[in-house]
């Protein structure tokens, strides 16, 4: 075999042996990591079956039934207006025309200075088309965001609890009905009263998670558009002066976080390099030691 095919045959080797090493290493920890996720999955769910006081029920009701998701959306939004009350009274009758309706609103300043914040509620089903004709009021829109908050576990937890507490209430009519002593009827319209109180504040936290969910909350701010022109043209020092310095701010904000996160990576960017580099070295010492072993000129015999 020549010199030139022995070389190619080394190379060839040592490339499989680090590409099957490539897809064997990551597998293996996906099924490792899987695994345990598993299997934390599995205590869980053998957790939470325990801790019910109907296991069996609610076990067989999480399998015969799968509710509804439960969600909460509130959103933000900053718009620019020419007129601060022209404005205000614009979102009025839009929100109460979409059956919404208005939880407060204020107008601070004077003159050219003013702002405004509202805080309305528009039904849930309705919500993006609310926020596009409050943004065709505005000059410009500076600002919106809509947060989601999955609400869906809490709200079935609360009325499974408050199933049971009025089971409970039950219970107790049915012992109060059989109290013969003053004392018995005492002691179980104490604890009558304890649960009815707790069903009723629980009801309450239910009525209102539930008109969240149906009713969106939208934070307004309003903002007074300036009208100052020079020579014909629209000039806005003091606004373009804000903007350059949010978009600073911004700036310098992701810088930060970047070297925030490349300082509590490094251990884990030496260690690749660290890996990289093994790798590296110890597959140029074993093609060195083929070549010295296989293509090193033997000396002259004399």
């Amino acid at each position: 075999m020549s010199s030139g095919r022995k070389l190619m045959w080394v190379i060839v080797v040592i490339v499989v042996g680090l590409l099957l090493a490539a897809i064997a290493i990551p597998n293996l920890l996906r099924s490792r990591t899987a695994s345990t996720e598993e299997r934390i999955r599995s205590l869980r769910m053998a957790k939470m079956v325990r801790s019910e006081p109907n296991a069996d029920k609610v076990a067989l009701f999480a399998q015969a039934e799968s509710p509804s998701r439960k969600l909460i959306h509130n959103a933000e939004l900053g718009l620019l207006v020419r007129d601060i009350r022209s404005a205000t009274e614009q979102i009025r009758k839009l929100t109460e025309a979409g059956s919404g309706e208005i939880d407060r609103l204020e107008i601070t300043g004077n003159g050219g200075s003013q702002s405004a914040t509202l805080l309305v509620r528009v039904p849930a089903s309705g919500l993006e088309d609310a926020l596009a004709a409050f943004k065709k009021i505005a000059a410009r829109t500076e600002r919106e965001q809509v947060i989601s908050r999955d609400v869906t576990r809490e709200f079935f937890d609360n009325e499974a609890h408050l199933r049971n507490l009025q089971a409970e209430e039950q219970q107790y009519l049915a012992v109060m009905k059989q109290a013969h002593t003053v004392n018995d009827t005492l002691e179980v319209s104490q604890k009558l009263s304890d649960v009815r109180d707790r069903i009723e504040r629980l009801q309450a936290q239910i009525k209102v998670m539930t008109h969240d969910v149906e009713m969106s909350e939208v934070a307004i701010v309003l903002s007074q558009e300036s009208d100052t022109r020079v020579f014909g043209f629209q000039w806005q020092p003091l606004y373009n002066a804000k903007v350059a310095l949010r978009d600073l701010l911004s700036g310098l904000g992701d810088w930060l976080d970047w070297v925030v996160a490349v300082l509590i990576k490094l251990p884990l960017i030496l260690l690749w390099i660290g890996t990289v580099a093994g790798i590296l070295l110890g597959g140029w010492k074993i093609v060195y030691r083929a070549w010295l072993k296989w293509f090193k000129p033997k000396p002259a015999q004399e």
